[in-house]
């Protein structure tokens, strides 16, 4: 990929509810880049299709798994990994950009039941950022701040304010770390002044860093890699399982699998520091 192309390709694998929110973000992009560059969004069904369809930005939206039942959490976390092996060695290494997009942990009524599932996929977002270098836009840690009340927001991003707010984050997160391989750094400058003053997030919100789950590059078997930084672990996995084992609604069938996702994270870290220290 060059700053040659005058097009560009967005895959998006959502839930059909989600398809206005990506076609506004489409159409933002387009509206910054003002002609220098054009974006196309394609629809996919699957996380990683068996054959290289040639998109330059792949967006994964963790929205359709929610409504899996809790049953199905193995095969849904063991597609997930096979997924981001596959992009991995295929999108990144010819220099494609891949994003997993989180849920906002706002539920109402009856929508309670699925806090579990909601919670354990943006868990799974992290690691699997950490594991396999993919970028993280981070609906629920910015969604967090602003408020679900405020946003008229919630799991699904149903309301107009939602999409609108969810559409800000994710230009924002594009502008910042997704499309350097497809447009020149002025066009994109120009882009990001652009949509800053547009937005309905404003700017004394969190800054671009968290956003986007604090990414950072690093190498990986010699190629590029992105990937959530500590700081972003301790906020999306080990507070959140801290906070879901002291809600007392949970009983000792939910208790047991949060601890020993808490035992898993720290173990972790813990193997991280003595890696790094003897390196």
């Amino acid at each position: 990929m060059t700053a040659s192309v005058e097009s560009a390709r967005l895959a998006v694998r959502c839930a059909p509810a989600e398809r206005a929110l990506w076609q506004e973000v489409t159409s933002r992009l387009n509206d910054g880049l003002s002609g220098a560059r054009t974006f196309q969004s394609v629809w996919r069904n699957d996380l990683c299709p068996a054959a290289d369809d040639g998109c330059d930005v792949l967006c994964l939206s963790m929205l359709p798994d929610l409504s899996q039942p809790r049953s199905d959490w193995p095969a849904i976390e063991a597609q997930w990994r096979l997924a981001a092996a596959m992009l991995r060695d295929r999108e990144l290494e010819r220099g494609a950009t891949v994003f997993i997009v989180t849920l906002f942990r706002y539920t109402t009524g009856e929508d309670v039941v699925l806090l579990p599932m909601l919670r354990r996929l943006n868990l799974l977002a992290a690691r699997l950022s950490q594991e396999f270098g993919l970028f993280v836009i981070d609906i629920d840690r910015i969604f967090a701040h602003a408020g679900g009340m405020e946003l008229r927001a919630d799991a699904r991003l149903a309301s107009a304010e939602a999409r609108r707010s969810a559409a800000d984050l994710i230009v924002d997160s594009l502008l910042s770390v997704g499309i350097d391989h497809v447009a020149a750094p002025a066009v994109i400058q120009a882009a990001r002044s652009w949509h800053e003053s547009r937005r309905v997030i404003g700017s004394a919100g969190p800054s671009t860093a968290a956003s986007v789950g604090q990414m950072k590059r690093s190498y990986v078997r010699g190629r590029a890699q992105t990937s959530v930084t500590q700081s972003h672990d301790v906020y999306g996995g080990i507070h959140s399982v801290m906070q879901d084992l002291c809600a007392p609604r949970l009983g000792l069938r939910w208790r047991m699998p949060l601890l020993f996702a808490l035992w898993q994270m720290v173990s972790g870290r813990m193997i991280g520091r003595i890696v790094r220290q003897r390196v």
